[in-house]
């Protein structure tokens, strides 16, 4: 998950940041990836940070938060988009998932006639299970703190900007 939140309202600073759950079993570790601003700048590489735990999570989920502030240039339409080498092994309807780079993108409009914008926040983790056969429901419990309005939609998953995944599958 990326957020973006509005230093003030009298500057075009915001705080990025990205919000990660990991497998706590794998070697693998958030950093090291590359945060793109959307507007022209060069690339922030991450460091790398290790797991940390959230209360309610299971022992094999580790949390990540990673936060930087970014001056954008100008009112514009940005997409900010984060991307680093592996995903976790053995993604049941990812092919070859540890070695698919793991892309999350958001976007966020600066336009000072729609006032001081926010990205939206997920409030519930994305930490599920799920039998076969069965239904399947996950509310991630977007909060928008402008109070605007949010939809949701499917997206197959994303290499990179304009890239799905290879051999995707559908769940």
């Amino acid at each position: 998950e990326i957020t973006l939140r509005r230093v003030d309202c009298t500057s075009l600073t915001y705080i990025v940041t990205i919000n990660m759950y990991t497998d706590t079993g794998s070697p693998i570790r958030f950093g090291d990836g590359e945060l793109r601003y959307g507007d022209g700048s060069d690339p922030f590489i991450t460091p790398t940070v290790n797991n940390s735990t959230l209360p309610g999570l299971p022992a094999e989920v580790g949390f990540v938060t990673f936060s930087i502030p970014h001056t954008f240039p100008g009112p514009g339409r940005y997409t900010i988009s984060y991307i680093e080498a592996n995903r976790n092994e053995g993604v049941l309807n990812i092919a070859n998932s540890v070695n698919t780079t793991f892309y999350i993108q958001t976007e966020i409009i600066i336009d000072p006639f729609l006032g001081c914008s926010n990205t939206p926040v997920l409030l519930v983790p994305p930490i599920d299970k799920a039998c076969t056969g069965v239904a399947f429901f996950h509310n991630p419990g977007a909060f928008d703190p402008d109070g605007d309005s949010l939809s949701y939609e499917f997206v197959v998953p994303k290499m990179n900007k304009n890239s799905d995944v290879i051999a995707y599958l559908a769940p």
